[in-house]
């Protein structure tokens, strides 16, 4: 009778160990692929920021060129280059 009530002692220790460890590993899948997917959102924007840094980038070259000024100070600032008349629309 006391081997019996050991066994079982035994038996029901190793099913509540199985069972728990069986929840603790459901928990962590899940977690993990919670973290997957954050991952992939996060390589996204990454990504995404840096397409918008080397437009950035570009942006900022461009706008440093003499040919950028020349426009700017002709479009903005009605300026006009050497040697160059401006036209008004009037006589």
């Amino acid at each position: 009778m006391q081997k019996t009530s050991v066994i079982k002692i035994i038996t029901a220790a190793a099913v509540t160990f199985i069972v728990l460890l069986a929840a603790a590993l459901i928990l962590n899948v899940v977690k993990l692929s919670a973290l997957h997917k954050r991952e992939r959102e996060l390589k996204a924007r990454m990504a995404e920021l840096d397409r918008q840094i080397a437009e950035s980038r570009e942006m900022s070259d461009f706008v440093s060129t003499d040919e950028y000024i020349d426009r700017y100070a002709r479009e903005y600032l009605n300026m006009q280059g050497k040697d160059e008349e401006a036209f008004t629309g009037r006589e």
